[in-house]
């Protein structure tokens, strides 16, 4: 009678043993990631971490570029603003001021005052020696060109103001519109362009 019972007894936990235990399919389909696996995972991740990678850079030049056109626009705003507010007893003081930019010098533009008299040959444009400071802008960028409404082949512009009005003087008034167009160094196609007209008004495109 003892042994039976414990016979019975053993089947059920038997019993009770395989109910709670899991299937040994369901066990082979635990198994962990193959190094294939593994391998395609890591390189579509890493695939999608440099498109990422190079969107940003990009996206960021671009908000870098935006910011040096502006810079240029902020300068020739302030050579307006010193130009009309300057005060004082000397002849200096109603003297233009202005920026010069020049294509065999993409790297930098020049503030400068112009030391001419009306009616000077020299009057109206930069000279050498009028620089008042010389301006370097981001290594990643440089100008392409300098245009005014029909073409883009000038190779020098001077634009300057003088008292008491807000008009600009664009090569010595030959050019009624002008603008100056900035490139990203890595890529050509990302550009920007400072435009400025002979009533003074300066935007950014």
């Amino acid at each position: 009678m003892k042994s039976s019972t414990f016979r019975f007894e053993g089947h059920g936990v038997r019993k009770i043993a395989e109910r709670f235990s899991a299937p040994e399919s369901l066990l082979r389909t635990k198994r962990g990631f193959s190094v294939l696996e593994v391998l395609i995972t890591a390189a579509i991740i890493g695939i999608i971490t440099a498109m990422v990678t190079l969107k940003y850079g990009s996206f960021n030049n671009l908000i870098l570029l935006k910011n040096q056109a502006y810079q240029i626009a902020l300068e020739l705003r302030e050579m307006q603003s010193r130009s009309i507010s300057a005060v004082g007893r000397s002849e200096d003081f109603r003297r233009p001021y202005g920026l010069y930019f020049a294509t065999s010098d993409p790297g930098r533009y020049r503030l400068f005052i112009d030391m001419d008299d009306p009616g000077d040959s020299g009057y109206g444009y930069y000279n050498a020696g009028e620089e008042l400071e010389i301006r370097s802008l981001d290594s990643r960028f440089r100008i392409s060109r300098l245009c005014n409404a029909s073409n883009c082949s000038l190779s020098t512009l001077s634009v300057m103001f003088q008292r008491p009005n807000f008009d600009a003087i664009i090569n010595a008034g030959t050019v009624a519109n002008a603008a100056i167009e900035i490139v990203t160094l890595s890529n050509s196609s990302s550009t920007r362009r400072v435009e400025v007209n002979a009533a003074g008004q300066i935007t950014v495109q």
